[in-house]
């Protein structure tokens, strides 16, 4: 008896199987969570590539239609793509800056969402743009869903924005 003891604690040709057993939980989770974690940044990355993107075509112009505000809106789904639009709000205004660190509303649009009230205050970045002046407003937000909802894992809201000035002219006329 003391023999086959002496040789079972000698055998080691399931120790791999046990190591491996012990070991890929942990591998399986940071090969997850790695995932997870990349396509949330991923989904961000195309958050403010699509509010650069709104804001932008509409900076080009030196007047914009209510058709070509709608246009430039819609293009928002081929740059958020492959992530469901339907869960954006996608907004395009012209603010005009009346101190510092604020702007009020010229116009606004939106999808997914209400637009800004003409009239309204919009807080900006100090030191961005002279009184005065006019700047179009690009704002995206998105509700992202992790892939791999695990319970611990919620549902997150992505945004941001961007001011850009005109380009042609010193406003963006909406006709």
């Amino acid at each position: 008896m003391t023999r086959q003891l002496g040789q079972l604690l000698r055998d080691a040709s399931g120790a791999t199987v046990v190591e491996f057993a012990l070991i890929a939980p942990l591998l399986l989770l940071l090969y997850l969570g790695g995932y997870g974690l990349s396509d949330a940044i991923a989904c961000n990355r195309k958050v403010t590539t699509t509010a650069r993107s709104v804001a932008d075509l509409v900076s080009r112009s030196s007047a914009v239609s209510e058709s070509y505000v709608s246009t430039a809106l819609g293009a928002s789904s081929q740059v958020m793509a492959p992530y469901k639009i339907s869960s954006a709000l996608v907004r395009v205004s012209e603010v005009k800056v009346t101190g510092t660190t604020t702007a009020q509303v010229i116009w606004s649009r939106a999808t997914g969402g209400t637009a800004l009230t003409t009239g309204a205050s919009v807080a900006m970045p100090s030191g961005m743009a002279s009184t005065g002046s006019y700047m179009i407003l690009g704002e995206v937000s998105y509700t992202y869903v992790p892939v791999e909802a695990w319970g611990a894992s919620q549902a997150m809201t992505l945004s941001d924005r961007v001011f850009m000035s005109p380009r042609l002219s010193d406003q963006v006329p909406l006709s």
